[in-house]
């Protein structure tokens, strides 16, 4: 569904923004409705660590600066790695807060990196994460397209996680220049904001696969997908 912001009767949508940005004519009035725009286009409003699954999840490693951790899942023992959290790190200032969450994404690739490589599971399975999966950049829909077709190992799907996570990380780090202070995890640039919100997406469905992969290694049967 497109996203709107209504500024005084005056519809400002995402192609708009896209125009602005394009000229590089953003007014006070057209940026300050843009940002808006992209502040909304994912909301990390809340998370708690205790809301995953409807389960307790206890860290298995009590030093750790970033909330993105390794466990074993209660009902399985599974090796699991943690959703990615939709809050906001704590900081004192916007660049603060955007630095840990771009370690964040980084420990949370190479953390399921590392679980990847770990199940080493030789037969090619689909990546049963993406089916439904849509994203909001054409670039990275093509490539959501091909992973709904193709059959990977654990150890390439470990790789692709890699792969995919590392762009979102730089993506995230390469633009601090454009952090809007009211919501640091956000740019000013839309299309670019776009690509990172796609990268996004992607990483978290190729670790939602690794760990249904785990569960079902640990189990010996075949995991539901919702088993996160």
């Amino acid at each position: 569904m497109a996203i709107s912001v209504d500024r005084a009767g005056r519809m400002i949508t995402f192609e708009s923004c896209r125009g602005l940005q394009i000229r590089n004519v953003f007014s006070d009035y057209n940026s300050a409705a843009c940002y808006e725009m992209a502040s909304d286009t994912k909301s990390r409003e809340s998370w708690d660590e205790q809301e995953l699954s409807g389960k307790s999840i206890t860290r298995m490693n009590p030093l750790k600066l970033s909330r993105v951790f390794r466990f074993n899942d209660p009902e399985t023992g599974a090796p699991q790695i943690s959703d990615f959290p939709d809050s906001n790190p704590t900081g004192d200032t916007p660049l603060e807060i955007r630095m840990k969450h771009f370690t964040e994404v980084e420990n949370f690739t190479f953390l399921a990196y590392v679980l990847g490589h770990e199940l080493g599971g030789t037969a090619p399975r689909p990546i049963r994460t993406v089916t439904d999966l849509e994203v909001p950049d054409d670039e990275f829909q093509n490539f959501v397209n091909t992973a709904k077709t193709v059959s990977v190992t654990d150890e390439e799907l470990a790789d692709s996680v890699l792969d995919v996570g590392i762009n979102w990380e730089h993506f995230v780090a390469s633009n601090d220049n454009l952090l809007l202070p009211d919501h640091p995890l956000k740019i000013s640039d839309v299309l670019m904001q776009e690509k990172i919100d796609a990268l996004d997406i992607i990483t978290e469905a190729f670790v939602r696969e690794l760990n249904l992969r785990s569960v079902e290694k640990q189990t010996g049967t075949k995991a539901k997908k919702g088993h996160d």
